[in-house]
């Protein structure tokens, strides 16, 4: 073989490697003609939940308004009344009581029943303790006539409560109340029967939200309107010292489900009563609706069997941050008993949570309670169970063992 022979056959074998080479490299790059595999979107889970607590009648007797005052600081302390169970408002996201008592300053002389009138310290030392919302529309409201409810309502205002049922304007019974908790737009409307036959002032008729389903239905629709996810009655009703709900109870709960509300509750028959779940129908579709009927005396000086406990009642709302469903899933509650005590030179009031104390009688090396104080005591917690658990509900009460551990941290 020649050398030109050889040099071509070498230049040939080159050519032939590089176009494979390059061959390949375009196989290698060149574009999939087979569709791509599918992608599986999962939605990301953004549910959110937060808890109400509720609390019942604020009812200011004298005797408890007395064992608040300092003789050496000459002012009313209340914060140790509710010291006990400061815990389970902390926990809370927000915090509702009724205050069946006007807060209409010294100058008018603080009394109790039948026309209530408490010190103004009142207001600060529930806002210290963490309640948010007072409900203000109570047959007490015009106890102290229109100038105290206007004062009343300053002072809540004042100590940075907020409040509901009774207006010092046309403007604000108009506005709507909706509280924001962590994205869930909670709208609360507060009614109440009657005023103890006391006149709403021919000047003033917007003073006190009495109940009427008209009205009522207007308010749902303003809530709606200012974007309320769920939407909260509270309700001044029923029979008092009677431990079921009467008709007149029933038919306004029924009522006022079918125009919109999501849950009631109920204050002023100063005994607990049962709580349920209401079918309803709200413009044309089935629906369920939570009524409380009654959460009883959280504060009284009323001493007899029923009437010297409550409870303290937990909601659970959640809301998917992605459909914008929102509902009631989880409601629990907490027994409590008013300890009546002397101390020193005065009475001591304590709201005291029943498990806790059951609890602590046994732990504690000086018990708290005296051995009658600690029967009456795991004598409200079995009233409160046989009267309010309905498991197939969901209706229970709330952990002891959540209770003790609360106590400690």
């Amino acid at each position: 073989m020649s050398f030109t022979t050889r040099v071509s056959l070498i230049i040939g074998l080159i050519l032939f490697s590089l176009l494979c080479t390059c061959c390949e490299y375009k196989l290698a790059v060149a574009p999939s003609t087979a569709p791509p595999e599918p992608v599986e979107v999962v939605e990301e889970d953004r549910t959110v939940t937060v808890r109400i607590t509720a609390v019942g009648d604020l009812l200011m007797h004298m005797p408890v308004v007395n064992s608040a005052y300092d003789h050496s600081t000459q002012k009313y302390d209340f914060k140790p009344v509710f010291a006990d169970v400061a815990w389970f408002f902390e926990e809370a996201d927000y915090t509702i009581a009724n205050l069946e008592t006007r807060l209409a300053g010294a100058h008018r002389g603080f009394v109790s029943y039948p026309l209530f009138n408490t010190p103004s310290e009142l207001a600060l030392d529930l806002r210290e303790l963490g309640v948010d919302l007072l409900t203000t529309a109570n047959n007490h409201s015009l106890d102290m006539g229109w100038q105290g409810l206007v004062h009343t309502l300053d002072v809540i205002e004042e100590a940075g409560l907020a409040a509901i049922g009774t207006h010092r304007t046309a403007e604000e019974k108009e506005r709507p109340f909706v509280v924001d908790l962590e994205g869930i737009r909670v709208g609360i409307y507060n009614y109440t029967y009657d005023t103890n036959g006391l006149p709403l002032p021919s000047d003033h008729p917007y003073a006190v939200n009495l109940i009427n389903y008209e009205a009522i239905a207007e308010e749902i629709s303003r809530l709606r309107e200012a974007d309320a996810d769920i939407i909260i009655g509270c309700l001044h009703y029923g029979d008092e010292y009677q431990r079921t709900p009467s008709a007149y109870q029933k038919d306004v709960s029924q009522r006022v489900c079918e125009l919109g509300t999501d849950i009631i509750i109920g204050g002023h028959p100063h005994v607990v009563q049962p709580m349920e779940f209401l079918s309803v129908e709200h413009d044309g579709e089935p629906r369920e609706c939570f009524v409380a009927y009654s959460l009883g005396n959280f504060i009284s000086n009323q001493r007899w069997q029923y009437s010297d406990s409550g409870i303290i009642l937990n909601l659970e709302i959640s809301k998917d941050l992605n459909t914008g469903e929102t509902g009631l899933t989880a409601v629990d509650y907490i027994p409590v008993w008013v300890q009546k005590a002397p101390e020193a030179d005065r009475i001591k009031f304590r709201v005291v949570p029943c498990d806790q104390a059951i609890f602590d009688f046994y732990d504690q090396a000086v018990p708290a309670f005296t051995h009658a104080e600690y029967q009456r005591i795991r004598e409200v917690k079995e009233e409160m169970s046989t009267l309010l658990d309905r498991p197939e509900q969901g209706i229970l009460p709330a952990s002891a063992i959540a209770v003790s551990k609360g106590s400690q941290g």
